[in-house]
């Protein structure tokens, strides 16, 4: 039977009292020597998405726990990723991942624990023109239902062992929460496997990853000090708790129960994929949990949603936006969203009246419906169409029609968060500032300054 342990991290939180509740977690699942030999290399695997604090990356302090743990059995702890911050967000722009691990203080989280231990960027050894790329091998995927081949990390395929160390955060692209399963999505290297198999058949390319490497996942440790909620993990729950197992099927179920998930198994997309498919345990009922009483530390955290709700900013939706919709993934949702979330910060909505336009009017998925006479969409704003299958499906009526007084924004699903944004914003006549793709830990830590 698998085993996940629950530890409850003593308030106020300092580094002392996350060290010992990892120690106490691990321990009650048998300690390291039961998933770690001597001379073994260990690839702990933190959430590494963007350069941003907890609950959007793990928290250093708990990769360091389990990076101790590893080197105290004789083992080699590397701590690595491949951050997708390069090719999606804004404040990614000339940056890697060797930056971000940089900022969030992986590095110096290396030097404290002492030799042997290192940092791993997955992406610090090619170059191709301006973009630093993956140092990866292309492999077979045992049993692959949406992957038959992907580009995994050399990290990862050379350790003896591989620890998904995630945070806890709800996930709008999943259905479900980012925690070990997903975690693993950084092995892949980020410009060629990673953006593939990015829309509804996220959920089987989560699990064909874990099939290239479950025997090499003996321990996955969650950091749930700071619970992410909500879309962008716009809320920030204290959970302070440590949550480790055995299997990462398990332990996944275990957390989002822990998160507010009544039948995890049943409700979250990729863990049922993963149990019947026979690379875990995902009922409740068939996993030991010891350590504190989950009812002790469970909360109902806000799930993210893809869906795009249009309306007054006052209630957070989106203001001067229209959607005509055909067939569109929850992919695609995301994405949209995730621009539009952006051009509100931005006060775009509040600057659109200046440029003389009413409205944003999306246009995405398969056949949307659009009337006969395409001109007529000029009537309620800007067209944006969006996404490879509106544009596929729309060509003839808009593009070879209104041609340069609509904005096209090509993808499955569309990834370039960054130029997407500067389309409409350049299409809507509005000039952006010199600083506004420029999140505010860029503004902090300028490239300049990481390098030196």
């Amino acid at each position: 039977m698998p085993k996940v342990a629950i530890s409850k991290i003593k308030t106020p939180v300092d580094e002392e009292k996350v060290i010992n509740a990892v120690r106490n977690a691990v321990k009650l699942l048998g300690g390291m020597g039961t998933f770690v030999k001597r001379g073994e290399i260990v690839l702990i695997k933190p959430n590494v998405v963007g350069m941003a604090p907890p609950p959007q990356t793990t928290d250093p302090r708990v990769v360091k726990a389990v990076a101790l743990l590893v080197k105290e059995v004789g083992a080699k702890p590397i701590i690595g990723d491949g951050s997708g911050l390069t090719i999606t967000f804004p404040e990614g722009r000339g940056r890697n991942t060797k930056d971000i691990l940089k900022v969030l203080g992986f590095y110096k989280i290396a030097e404290e624990v002492g030799s042997p231990c290192e940092v791993v960027p997955f992406d610090e050894v090619e170059t191709l023109g301006d973009y630093t790329t993956y140092h990866s091998r292309r492999v077979k995927v045992p049993g692959g239902l949406v992957m038959r081949e992907a580009d995994i990390a050399e990290a990862a395929l050379d350790a003896d062992v591989i620890m998904p160390v995630p945070v806890m955060k709800t996930s709008e692209e999943s259905g479900g929460a980012t925690l070990c399963i997903k975690c693993l999505h950084g092995i892949t290297d980020v410009y060629t496997t990673r953006p593939k198999y990015h829309r509804t058949d996220l959920w089987q390319k989560l699990v064909d990853i874990l099939k290239i490497v479950r025997d090499k996942v003996k321990l996955g440790v969650i950091d749930g000090i700071k619970a992410g909620e909500d879309y962008l993990y716009a809320g920030q729950v204290d959970m302070n708790v440590i949550v480790a197992g055995d299997d990462p099927v398990s332990t996944d179920a275990i957390g989002h129960y822990l998160m507010g998930w009544d039948w995890p198994v049943r409700d979250v997309g990729y863990l049922a994929l993963a149990h019947v498919q026979g690379l875990g345990e995902g009922e409740m009922s068939k996993i030991e949990v010891v350590g504190d009483r989950m009812e002790d530390v469970r909360k109902r955290l806000k799930r993210g949603s893809c869906d795009i709700i249009t309306g007054p900013a006052s209630v957070g939706r989106f203001p001067n936006v229209v959607v005509l919709e055909g067939g569109a993934c929850r992919a695609c949702h995301h994405w949209t969203k995730y621009v539009l979330h952006y051009l509100r910060s931005e006060g775009v909505f509040d600057k659109m009246p200046m440029s003389g336009c009413k409205n944003l009017v999306l246009i995405l998925g398969q056949d949307p419906s659009i009337p006969d006479d395409p001109f007529e969409l000029l009537d309620l704003g800007l067209p944006i169409v969006w996404g490879d299958c509106a544009m596929f499906s729309t060509k003839h009526q808009i593009y070879w029609q209104l041609r340069d007084k609509a904005v096209y924004i090509p993808g499955c699903p569309p990834f370039n968060y960054l130029g997407n944004s500067e389309k409409i914003i350049k299409a809507l006549g509005l000039q952006p500032k010199p600083s506004i793709f420029a999140g505010s830990w860029q503004k902090q830590h300028p490239p300049s300054d990481i390098k030196t």
